[in-house]
């Protein structure tokens, strides 16, 4: 059946939304073994799991799989509550104030809930809105045809070597580069490391290969090429410093290309003059551009751009070659020709290739198990500048690591049949398996109202708002679930300034774009710290006056080591005047992530349960003695538990401080 056939249809209670009682079932429990099971798989490959919701970049998605289990839990009908039994939600309305990468709001939609959605930050919204319109994958399929085919008539040219076997134009696929720094008035190019392949019988190749001497002749200059890790060795690489008058791309100087003969296959080649015209004349075109030093691409000062200002990155047109720049400049015009219903799906996958296309991606392609492979932009959660910078093509004719080509056939055509037909993941006799859930479908129905949801299933409010300011009526909502900010941990602000601006430029009209970020509940510093809790205690009291009584609760994942990250939670949830009903401690966080691996990383969540202080409450919360810092799940637990024995006793607000401090003593 192909996508145009399929036609959505529900086979549930419209009126599950009757039959919601204070008796909430996870007040009372949660399968946490299970949870926690398959979430630890699920971590190491989150967008496998869910790929409907990965069409954009964002950070710290938590596990699809433990909110479909929160979720299952409230569900009134017992008979629905099952992991792998479809819906269960219909006519329930759920809220997420928070929605970052989506990934609620995806549950809540397949389960047959009505959804509202907001987010400060334009991107979670625009991503949401565009993973969860059903578009026939068929018509998006002829669109991206049309846009990349034309795209590739202006692109590719600049995209072009010789095969060094029979001299033939060949594509490349990315380029590598080497960092020039300065030392004592010379010169010298830094690189992550000479090896640059080895091959599965053992086989290497290394830039030896092509500068024997370990000299490149660029321009009128020649540099030494150093290795990292040597220099490092030898206790002389604090003494090489940043040319930071300098544009980015100009501190780079090319070395290899990896291009690929229709007649033979991969190869690997020395830079020649030729590659270097064509570099030229891309640096030429940009110049004719608007695009550079244009105030739309200010780096504003955040706690994470700042890196980049301090290495005298002023733009984010800087951290581009001029290639990657002519590819944007094309793609811009293209996508002002689309029609409104494919821009913006379109423009996301263009902005989400950046992370693949930047001097900001090193090269991790030298293992047997990764050929190609491209470290992205933001694996570590920072901007850090590489020694071995890779430049992409973005329209490379194959599926390579980071082209077009590729993240349309994982985000958007793969995606797109995955929601159409959901699969959850099954333990059995040693293995996993895979089932299909006939019924669901993730893509639900854009509503300008609330009142639109009378008598109808999973209908949609997605806005760009700052939830401190709901703008819905009172007793509105029967399950707020989300997942707020984790206080300091990662600024999602403004490392979305990598993507904003370009979204902004090709979607001028679809967003505030120039909205406070400040406003959003992150302490960007140890003085910030207070706004965490500020700005969550204004969400929590919307939630408390939207919640509809006596069912209504408010469910959220939590973790942090630091004792200021719960203080500034109790006192937000004490002056909205919740209280802890239950909790549950769920796997959250792959261990071997690059950017907490070797770190002390905490790897659980709290599941934190709520309902407003105005109902019954039947649990009692004890002061624990002591909080055990030597394991994730337990830390998470003691903290849990502190905060509903605070909840439950209200201790002045200087007491709140000391006891936290006094229990969580993190080292």
């Amino acid at each position: 059946m192909s996508s145009r056939q399929i036609e959505m249809k529900f086979p549930y209670s419209k009126n599950s939304q009757a039959h919601l009682t204070s008796d909430v079932h996870i007040d009372r429990f949660f399968p946490e073994e299970d949870a926690n099971f398959i979430a630890l798989n699920e971590s190491y490959n989150k967008h496998l799991f869910r790929p409907n919701t990965y069409l954009h970049k964002w950070w710290a998605r938590r596990a699809g799989t433990t909110f479909r289990y929160v979720l299952k839990q409230l569900v009134p009908n017992i008979k629905l509550r099952d992991y792998y039994e479809p819906g269960g939600l219909e006519g329930v309305t759920v809220l997420d104030p928070m929605i970052g990468g989506g990934t609620i709001i995806h549950e809540a939609i397949r389960l047959g809930a009505n959804v509202i959605g907001y987010d400060i930050d334009p991107i979670p919204i625009l991503q949401a809105k565009a993973s969860l319109k059903n578009i026939p994958i068929l018509e998006k399929e002829e669109i991206f045809e049309n846009f990349i085919s034309n795209l590739r008539e202006k692109v590719s040219k600049y995209f072009i070597t010789e095969c060094p076997s029979c001299k033939n134009s060949s594509a490349i696929q990315f380029t590598l580069y080497g960092l020039r720094k300065s030392y004592n008035l010379k010169e010298a190019l830094i690189v992550d490391s000479f090896l640059i392949r080895e091959e599965n019988n053992s086989s290497l190749t290394s830039l030896n290969d092509f500068y024997p001497d370990k000299n490149v002749d660029y321009g009128r200059k020649s540099f030494e090429i150093l290795d990292k890790q040597i220099i490092k060795e030898q206790g002389v690489f604090w003494k090489y410093k940043d040319l930071l008058k300098e544009k980015l791309y100009k501190r780079y100087v090319p070395l290899i290309i990896v291009g690929k003969c229709n007649e033979h296959g991969t190869f690997y080649k020395k830079i020649d003059s030729s590659d270097i015209e064509i570099i030229d004349r891309a640096k030429a075109e940009i110049q004719k551009l608007n695009m550079v030093n244009s105030s739309r691409f200010v780096i504003p000062y955040g706690p994470k751009s700042q890196d980049l200002l301090k290495k005298g990155i002023k733009y984010f047109t800087d951290l581009f070659t001029p290639r990657q720049l002519v590819y944007l400049n094309e793609a811009k015009i293209l996508l002002d020709t689309l029609p409104d219903a494919h821009k913006l799906w379109m423009s996301l996958l263009i902005s989400t290739s950046l992370e693949f296309n930047s001097l900001l991606c090193g090269y991790k392609g030298a293992e047997k198990r990764r050929p190609g492979a491209i470290r992205h932009v933001f694996s570590h959660h920072a901007y850090s500048i590489p020694y071995t910078a890779l430049e992409n093509n973005p329209v490379y004719s194959e599926k390579s690591s980071g082209s077009l080509l590729r993240l349309f056939e994982s985000r958007i055509k793969i995606a797109g049949k995955w929601a159409l037909s959901p699969i959850e993941r099954y333990f059995e006799n040693g293995k996993w398996k895979k089932k299909i859930i006939f019924g669901e479908f993730d893509c639900g129905y854009e509503c300008e109202s609330i009142a639109d949801f009378s008598g109808r299933q999973k209908c949609l409010i997605l806005d760009q708002n700052d939830s401190a300011e709901l703008p819905i009526p009172d007793q509105s909502v029967d399950f707020i679930v989300t997942d707020p900010p984790y206080y300091d941990n990662v600024q999602y602000s403004d490392l979305s300034h990598f993507f904003r601006c370009w979204l902004g430029w090709f979607l001028p009209n679809k967003a505030n774009w120039t909205y406070k970020t400040k406003n959003s509940a992150v302490a960007e510093s140890k003085e910030t710290e207070i706004k965490f809790g500020e700005t969550l205690n204004k969400i929590w009291k919307e939630c408390n006056r939207v919640l509809r009584r006596p069912h209504g609760r408010l469910i959220f994942t939590y973790h942090h080591w630091k004792a200021d990250a719960w203080i500034q939670l109790s006192l937000s949830l004490l002056n909205a005047r919740f209280k802890l009903n239950n909790s549950f401690i769920v796997h959250s966080e792959n261990p071997i992530s690059v950017h907490i691996n070797n770190l002390k990383a905490l790897k659980h969540d709290s599941i934190l349960v709520l309902s407003p202080d105005d109902g019954k409450f039947n649990k009692k919360w004890r002061k624990p003695d002591s909080i055990s810092s030597s394991n994730s799940s337990e830390f998470c637990e003691g903290c849990a538990e502190l905060l509903g024995w605070m909840l439950d006793n209200i201790p002045k607000s200087d007491e709140i401080s000391n006891i936290w401090r006094n229990l969580l003593k993190v080292k």
